[in-house]
Formats: structure tokens, C-alpha cells, sequence
């Protein structure tokens, strides 16, 4: 492997070693304190009755489902990672800011599990905690979800399709 090859594969693992590990909201700034007239984000972490379950999915059990059309994949990773490639039909949801985009996406998660599917979260691998942690919150909301905890390496490494 070249020189360019090693530093290109040094990059790549520490930005995958960075995408899952523990971030810290950045404080506000004055000038964001100050501006009360501007639309409030969404802030407050909704907690229903009878928390949803978090499970975890194995490979086959994940594909077989997938396959059948019967899952909602949210892929955990950064936006970065996630258009490199990323397993057909999940959509991107960052632990950063989950609340909020969980809080956007309640009407397709409601009626994917209205439709019998089920909702299966991954990262990209098994060192990665994002999955379980974004999974958490989705059931924060009252919603079961599934952690898929071979992730993005598992599934690419058993050569399934990607997009």
C-alpha cells in the first residue's frame, strides 16, 4: 500500500472513531440568548407513557425484513459517512439533534409502524454506541426500535447492497 493509501486509511478510521464519540452541545452564545423573538428549536425531550422497547436485530433477521419491506432504517452515523454509502432506504438521523428530526418524522414513524414494520437503527459498527443511543431516543417518544449492532461494517462486509 503507498504512502498516499495508509494516510488516506489513518483519516478514515480516526473520522469514524470521531463520528461516535460524545458530543457536547456548544453553549450558547450572547447574541443567541438575546433574540427571544426567533423560533423557539425544539427543546423539550417528549416522554410518553409506556416507553417504547429497545431491542437489538441480528443480520439475517435484518435483511430478511429489510427484503420484505418491512423495516424504517435510520442510519446514526454523520451526514458524511451516510452519502459515502449507506444501506438502500435509511435515512440519515445523527445523534446530534435526533430529538428534533425524531419530532419532524413522527407521522412516517407512526404510520411505518402502523404498517407493521419494524424501526431498526444502525452505526457503523459495533464499537459505534450511536445506534443505541439515537434507538433510545426514538423510544423516548413511545416508539420500539431495533439496534443493529454490526452496523454498516457487518452489512458491507457481507456484501449486501448498498446505495
Amino acid at each position: 500500500m503507498s504512502r498516499f493509501g495508509i494516510r488516506l486509511s489513518a483519516l478514515a478510521a480516526v473520522l469514524a472513531f470521531a463520528s461516535c464519540a460524545d458530543r457536547q452541545p456548544a453553549p450558547a452564545t450572547p447574541a443567541e440568548k438575546a433574540t427571544p423573538d426567533a423560533a423557539p428549536a425544539f427543546k423539550k425531550k417528549p416522554r410518553m407513557n409506556g416507553r417504547g422497547e429497545v431491542t437489538s436485530i441480528p443480520l439475517d433477521k435484518f435483511f430478511e425484513l429489510h427484503q420484505a419491506g418491512k423495516v424504517m432504517v435510520f442510519d446514526a452515523r454523520l451526514g458524511f459517512f451516510y452519502g459515502l454509502g449507506h444501506i438502500p432506504g435509511a435515512i440519515n438521523l445523527p445523534l446530534k439533534n435526533c430529538d428534533e428530526a425524531i419530532h419532524r418524522r413522527e407521522a412516517e414513524i407512526k404510520a411505518a409502524l402502523a404498517a407493521g414494520k419494524t424501526i431498526v437503527v444502525y452505526c457503523s459498527g459495533i464499537t459505534c454506541p450511536d445506534a443505541r443511543s439515537v434507538a433510545r431516543h426514538i423510544s423516548g417518544f413511545g416508539y420500539p426500535a431495533s439496534v443493529f449492532s454490526g452496523g454498516w461494517d457487518e452489512w458491507k462486509g457481507a456484501g449486501l447492497p448498498t446505495e
